[in-house]
Order: C-alpha cells, then structure tokens, then sequence
C-alpha cells in the first residue's frame, strides 16, 4: 500500500496569544509625549468597563414595538371605519 499516506507527523500549531494586550490612544500618545518632552509615545494601561450605554435595552426596545404594532392597529382601524363609512353613505 504506498498510496497510503504518512500522517504520524504533527504540524506545529501556532503559539499562543499574549498576556498582555497594549492599547494606544489619542490620549495617551499626547500625555507620553509630553511626558517624554517629545519622542516615541509609551503604551499606558487601562481599565475598559462597561457602561449604561453599552448595555443592552432589549426590554425597552420590546415595549417600544408593542407600542408601535397597537398604534399602528388602532389607526388602520380608524381608517377601515371611515373607508366603510363614505362606501355605505352611497
């Protein structure tokens, strides 16, 4: 069987992700330079949390398309009364 093929050998996998994840920013490339008194900017750690804007509003989107579909269902009820109204006046 020399068709068969050699699988016994391991491919090398690739290595893993770092520990520690530098961020730059705007601010703090400006505070590093002034820091520095010029040259390269320094990476600076920072704390990243969540905020009441970032959280999800799947409640309150929920209610405001309840509120919408029953508006929507009143005002075409409106409409179907008045449309059989003009059509049974003639």
């Amino acid at each position: 069987m020399a068709d068969e093929q050699d699988n016994s050998q391991v491919l090398p996998s690739a290595p893993p992700p770092p520990q520690e994840v530098k961020v730059r920013t705007l601010k703090s490339d400006l505070e590093s330079v002034a820091a520095s008194g010029g040259g390269l900017p320094r990476y600076a750690n920072v704390n990243i949390s969540r905020t009441e804007a970032d959280k999800p509003k799947s409640k309150n989107g929920f209610l405001i398309a309840i509120a919408v579909i029953i508006l929507l269902a009143i005002i075409i009820g409106i409409a179907v009364y008045f449309v059989n109204q003009l059509v049974l006046k003639k």
